[in-house]
């Protein structure tokens, strides 16, 4: 349950961000996070190599509120977006896969009634998010492949691209479903 508080407790706070308007209010909430990651023992750098990684997206978000609205409000929004990256980033850090499995099945105690298998949801969601790394994995050795047989990476020549990653990922998925059924997964 302590979990499922915990994750209620940071997606009300993370959403809660983007409707703050007062400069005052963001940086009780900046402080909040320094804070936040004092407490759990996160280096700052791994926070500012967050932000960095999700630059391009920041800016994109930035250039399209100049376009549309002005460029105090763009700059508000990149401000909560970056203090919204900040907070996730002390969240991941501070939780496991298995414990984000046991509170996703938690939340949906609710379809009990409704004779859905919580364990079933619960494993599928720890495989979902173990699977991210290894997509992340396969993805950057495939990069380097290319990169090795001079093939720029570009959007012309993403379908052979994908196609491959798509294969290795069918592969990894063909693996763990020989495991749960040499396991004994799912019979009754």
């Amino acid at each position: 349950m302590k979990n499922v508080i915990i994750f209620l407790v940071f997606v009300i706070y993370a959403s809660g961000i983007f409707f703050i308007n007062s400069n005052i209010l963001l940086g009780i909430v900046l402080l909040i996070n320094m804070l936040a990651m004092l407490i759990c023992k996160i280096k700052p750098i791994d926070a500012i190599e967050n932000i960095i990684k999700l630059l391009p997206f920041i800016l994109i978000t930035v250039v399209i509120n100049c376009i549309l609205a002005n460029y105090q409000y763009a700059f508000l929004v990149a401000i909560k977006l970056m203090l919204v990256c900040n907070i996730t980033v002390v969240y991941a850090k501070t939780t496991t896969v298995k414990s984000m499995a046991i509170t996703i099945k938690n939340l949906c105690m609710p379809f009990k009634l409704l004779k859905v298998n919580l364990e079933d949801i619960e494993l599928l969601v720890c495989i979902s998010l173990s699977m991210i790394p290894i997509l992340k994995t396969e993805y950057s050795e495939l990069k380097e492949a290319c990169l090795a047989k001079g093939i720029a990476i570009k959007v012309s020549n993403m379908k052979p691209i994908l196609t491959k990653l798509m294969i290795s990922i069918m592969k990894r998925v063909n693996y763990i479903e020989e495991s749960m059924i040499e396991k004994g997964y799912g019979e009754v």
